[in-house]
C-alpha cells in the first residue's frame, strides 16, 4: 500500500517535501509514525466540483471532507459562485460597513430564534467572544466544558486532561500554560458529576459550554442531560453556550436548539452558513450580545447604550464576500423549506444503515456513527488502514476523520462510495490486514 499510494500521490509528496522547510503545517505530521512515514502528507488539490476533488497528480476522489463540513451544497456550487462574482464587481473592501451585514444579522436572528448577532472570522473567534461576553455579563470567571468536544483553538479550552480532584483543566499541550487553564473546568460529557459540580458552584461559573452533539462522537445525543443543564444555568445566572459551528444549519436551519427544543443563551455558528468562506457568528439573547456594543439605542431621543460593553474587533469580520455567501446560503435553505436538509440527512442515514449492515455481517469491528449529514467511521486497531485504502481507491477523508455528505452526493455518488468502501475492505482482507467474520 505504501508503494502504491506513494506512486499515486507522487506530486503531492514532492510538493510537500519541496515546501516543508518554509511551510509550517501541523497537518503534515498528524499521526506521525516512523513506520508509516511515507504516508504522512496532506493531499494537495487544485480542482474541485460537486462531490469530487482532483489532486495535483490529476487523481479524482469522492470528497467526504467537504471543506471540513462547510460545503453543504458541494464544491463550486453555481449559485454561491455567482453571488461571489457579482459582489466582486461591487466591492470586496472593508472599512465602511457593508450593507449586507445588517440584513444578514436580521435574517440570522429569525432563522435561529435569537435576538442579536455579531460576526467574526472563524468558529474559534466566535467561541472566544462568547466566553468573554458571558464573563462580562455574569461578572463571574469560571467556565465548564466537556471532554470530547472541539471548540477550536482558544487557549483556555485546549486540553484533553483535568485534575481529577479539582476538575480544573490541566496543562497538556506545549505553549498552553496552567495559568491560562485555571478558570476552566472539564468533565465527561453527560456525567452526573458535572451537574453536581455546577449546582454547587453557581456563584463562580460564568458559562457552561457544550457542543450539543460532539463532532467526535455523533452517536451520543444526551438530550435529557442538556435540558437539565439548561434548567440549572437558567436559574443561576449562568450562560449556556451552544457551539453549533458544525451542527448549525446542518441538522436543521435552527440547529440543535430547534432539533432538541432547547434555547441557549449564546450560540456560535460557522462553516455551512459561510457558504465556503470564512465566518464565525455569535448569536443569542440581547442580555449577552449587548456586551458587545452597549445595546439598543436610537436617534432623535435621549436613549443611550446602557449595557457595559467589553472589547471585540477584527479587520475582516464583516467581509462583503462572506456576508453575500451567507445570505445566499440562508436563502437557499429557507427556499427549500427544510426539504434540502432533510434530504441530505436522510441520504446520510440510509448510507450509514446500509454500510453498518454490511459491516455487521462481514467486519463486525467496523461501524459508522452519524448525526444528520455528519458521520465518522469507527476503526479500531488495524482497521484504521481503511482510510489509506479508501484514498488509494479514490475516496478522500482528512486526517481529523469527520466526514460529511452534501447535496452534491447524489444517489449515484453514494452508490459509488458504497462500492469503494466494500472494495477497500475486501482488499484489506486480501492483503492480510483485517479479517472477515468467521
Amino acid at each position: 500500500m505504501i508503494h502504491k499510494l506513494s506512486q499515486k500521490n507522487s506530486l503531492t509528496k514532492k510538493h510537500t517535501q519541496n515546501y516543508r522547510q518554509y511551510f509550517a503545517l501541523n497537518r503534515n505530521t498528524a499521526g506521525f509514525n516512523i513506520q508509516k512515514k511515507e504516508l504522512i502528507y496532506t493531499l494537495v488539490s487544485d480542482k474541485s466540483d460537486g462531490a469530487f476533488i482532483w489532486d495535483i497528480d490529476d487523481n479524482k476522489y469522492i470528497d467526504l471532507t467537504m471543506g471540513f463540513g462547510s460545503l453543504l451544497f458541494g464544491h463550486n456550487y453555481l449559485p454561491i459562485r455567482t453571488a461571489i462574482e457579482n459582489q466582486l464587481t461591487k466591492s470586496w473592501s472593508v472599512g465602511p460597513m457593508s450593507p449586507l451585514a445588517g440584513i444578514l444579522a436580521e435574517k440570522i436572528t429569525v432563522a435561529t430564534n435569537t435576538e442579536r448577532v455579531a460576526f467574526f472570522n472563524s468558529g474559534t473567534e466566535a467561541i472566544m467572544v462568547s466566553l468573554r461576553i458571558a464573563k462580562a455579563v455574569t461578572k463571574k470567571k469560571n467556565v465548564v466544558f466537556f471532554k470530547g468536544a472541539y471548540h477550536g483553538t482558544f487557549d483556555p479550552l485546549l486540553t484533553l486532561k483535568r485534575d481529577h480532584q479539582t476538575n480544573i483543566a490541566k496543562e497538556s499541550i506545549p505553549g498552553i500554560t496552567q495559568s491560562t487553564l485555571n478558570e476552566s473546568y472539564v468533565f465527561d460529557y453527560g456525567s452526573e458529576a458535572s451537574l453536581d459540580f455546577i449546582k454547587k458552584n453557581t456563584d463562580n461559573i460564568a458559562a457552561v459550554l457544550v457542543e450539543p452533539v460532539q463532532s467526535r462522537n455523533p452517536s451520543f445525543q444526551p438530550i435529557a442531560f442538556l435540558k437539565e443543564i439548561r434548567s440549572i444555568t437558567e436559574q443561576n445566572d449562568i450562560a449556556l453556550i451552544f457551539d453549533e459551528v458544525i451542527t448549525g444549519f446542518r441538522i436543521d436551519i435552527g440547529g440543535c436548539q430547534k432539533k432538541f427544543n432547547i434555547q441557549a443563551d449564546i450560540v456560535t455558528y460557522g462553516k455551512i452558513i459561510g457558504g465556503g468562506l470564512p465566518i464565525g457568528i455569535v448569536a443569542g439573547k440581547s442580555k449577552f450580545l449587548d456586551a458587545i456594543d452597549g445595546g439598543f439605542w436610537q436617534y432623535g431621543d435621549q436613549s443611550i447604550p446602557e449595557a457595559k460593553s467589553t472589547f471585540v474587533a477584527g479587520t475582516f469580520c464583516h467581509h462583503p464576500l462572506a456576508m453575500v455567501t451567507a445570505l445566499k446560503t440562508l436563502e437557499i435553505l429557507e427556499t427549500s423549506n427544510g426539504e434540502l436538509l432533510e434530504d441530505i440527512n436522510n441520504r446520510t442515514e440510509n448510507f450509514c444503515n446500509k454500510m453498518n449492515a454490511f459491516f455487521k455481517e462481514n467486519f463486525p469491528k467496523l461501524s459508522i456513527v452519524h448525526f444528520g449529514s455528519l458521520f465518522r467511521f469507527v476503526t479500531p486497531g488495524k482497521y484504521k488502514e481503511l482510510y489509506n485504502q479508501l484514498l488509494l481507491n479514490g475516496v478522500y477523508i482528512w486526517e481529523g476523520r469527520n466526514c460529511f455528505l452534501s447535496a452534491a452526493h447524489t444517489t449515484e455518488v453514494v452508490a459509488l462510495l458504497e462500492d469503494k468502501i466494500k472494495l477497500s475492505c475486501k482488499q484489506l482482507v486480501e492483503n492480510g490486514i483485517i479479517k472477515t467474520q468467521v
